[in-house]
Formats: C-alpha cells, structure tokens, sequence
C-alpha cells in the first residue's frame, strides 16, 4: 500500500514537470518568433526609408517612382532619364547640312554654318560625356551608343557641308563607294555628267513620290534657269548624297527604341505610380 502511494506520487511529479517543461519551450518559441517579426518590421522600416521618390512626365501623364537610393543616386536617376528623354534637346543641331536654297550657296553662309556646327557639337558631347547614368551594362552602352551616334553624325554633317565648297573631299570616304555616283557627277568638270546625274536623280524620286508630275514640273523650270548647274547640285548634294551617305550610318538602326528604354527605365524603381494622364 505504501509502494502505491509512492509511485502514484512519482507520476504526478513528472506530470508537473512535464506540464511545466512545455510551457517553458512554447515560451521559448513564442519570444523566438516575436524577435523574428520584430526584425522584420525593422528589415522594412529600413527598406522603406531608403526608398526615394522621383517625378517625370511621359507623353500626357505624370509619374512617380520611387527608388532604393542605396542602389542608385539621384543623379543617376535624372542623367539616365535625360539620356532616353533629353537626348534631342543637346544633339538636334540647327545647322542644315545640306544647303537646299541657292542664297545658301556662299562662303559666308557655309562658314558661319560650320562655326555653328562645331559649337553645337562641342556642347552636347559634353553634356553627353558628363551623363553619370545608372552604373548597369545596359544604360552604360546605351550612354557609348549616344555618345558614338553624335560624333558619326557630326562627321557626315561637317564632310558635307565643307563639300559644298569642295566637292573633291567626298572621295576616298567611308561612304563614298556605295555613293560612287553622286560622288562622281559632284566631282566631275564635265557638266553633261553632272546634269545626266540630276536627270536619273529626279526619275528615280518620281518613282517614290506620289505626285510625280509636281517634281516634273519643277525639274524642269530649274532645266531652263541660268542656275541649272546650282540647282542640279543642290539636289545632288541633298537627295543624292545625303541620303545615300545618311543611310550608311553605323549608329542608327536599332538604336534609340524608346519602348525597350523606358521599360528598362521602369524597372530602376521599387514601384511607378501614374496620375494626371490627359485623354
């Protein structure tokens, strides 16, 4: 009887200490997943305050985006938005290369271009250069792609307009063997070549024009001025070389896809929120 009482006496001990042990270890687990929480809410206060906003326009909305500024500056930001939005303002040069009036046709007229264009240049490149875009492979490229978009461009611009006064610098260039026809006609001393040349020109555009006959119609008034051998070169120079030469460039196809540049640009930002948009 008394060997009974003791081991019922066991039993009810171990039942107590068994009841407190496992309060004790959901304690435990329980401070252990506050402390998780805790962190968490911590982890996201600190994501949250690093999170800067920037604004912009794009087509008839307004945008907000914001950033995780220890990723990227706030000037990395702006330049890399200029560079797909601001491109134009710094590299649409003014000057007109291809002097399509025959008032244009002085050395005044074609040295105070040039001065233009050199000034022109000389600004955006900079600006271009000193673009601290997003440090990635692609807006890094894409800031070398502008950056070697403008100095070809400025090359063809300056080659042609010093032609104008010198046809015999369009040889030996790097359009001239596709251009071999308008370089010849431009550089030749026979005029019969030249106003051959500018008879194929005018043909070949009547093809492509939808109205042909005002080009006829044009063509021929020029035929009977006595400026015919000026405006054969202009056309020459305009349509003929110009256009030839402008499609040679390295730099252009594939280049500035604005759709794949401002998705890219997008996904810079934690989140992009629209408003303002106009119908």
């Amino acid at each position: 009887m008394i060997r009974l009482s003791t081991i019922s006496m066991l039993f009810f001990a171990f039942c107590f200490y068994s009841c407190q042990n496992k309060e004790a270890t959901n304690s435990a687990i329980g401070l252990d997943e506050a402390s998780i929480e805790v962190e968490q809410l911590e982890n996201n206060h600190i994501e949250e305050s690093s999170l800067k906003e920037f604004s912009w326009q794009e087509g008839l909305c307004d945008y907000r985006g914001y950033y995780n500024s220890s990723e990227f500056t706030e000037k990395q930001i702006e330049d890399t938005y200029f560079l797909i939005f601001g491109y134009n303002s710094v590299t649409t040069s003014d000057t007109d290369a291809t002097l399509d009036k025959p008032e244009y046709y002085t050395v005044t007229y074609i040295e105070n271009s040039l001065k233009k264009l050199e000034s022109d240049y000389s600004k955006a490149i900079q600006k271009l250069q000193s673009l601290d875009v997003v440090p990635t492979a692609f807006w890094q490229q894409h800031r070398e792609l502008s950056i070697l978009q403008l100095k070809e461009l400025h090359q063809l611009e300056k080659l042609t307009l010093e032609a104008h006064l010198n046809p015999k610098l369009l040889v030996n260039t790097t359009y001239s063997s596709e251009c071999v026809d308008y370089v010849n006609a431009l550089t030749s001393e026979d005029t019969t070549v030249l106003l051959d040349s500018w008879k194929k020109l005018v043909d070949s555009n009547k093809l492509k024009n939808g109205y042909p006959e005002g080009l006829e119609q044009k063509y021929q008034e020029q035929l009977k001025s006595s400026d015919k051998l000026l405006f054969a070169r202009i056309d020459l120079m305009t349509y003929g070389w110009w256009n030839c030469a402008n499609h040679q460039r390295k730099y252009v196809d594939g280049f500035n896809q604005e759709g794949q540049m401002t998705e890219e640009f997008d996904k810079l930002f934690d989140r992009v929120v629209e408003s303002n948009c106009e119908d």
